[in-house]
């Protein structure tokens, strides 16, 4: 993790079959979002146009989004 700081944005995209999606940061910037990384128990999804809180993890593909949680 790189700071402890939540981070918001909106969810650009996700894909519930295949487990994956977009945020579209505050500041511009996108960072990548996995199905293990959303908080919550049971099958658990984004919606286009949901406003999340997040904390950022650096990956060897760049940012992606950790403890995402739906606000």
């Amino acid at each position: 993790m790189l700071n402890g700081k939540r981070y918001r944005g909106t969810v650009q995209e996700f894909n519930t079959f295949g487990g994956r999606g977009t945020i579209l940061m505050q500041d511009g910037r996108e960072v990548r979002v996995r199905y293990s990384a959303i908080l919550g128990e049971g099958v658990r999804s984004l919606e286009k146009g949901t406003l999340v809180s997040f904390q950022l993890e650096e990956s060897r593909r760049g940012l992606v989004a950790v403890r995402v949680r739906p606000e």
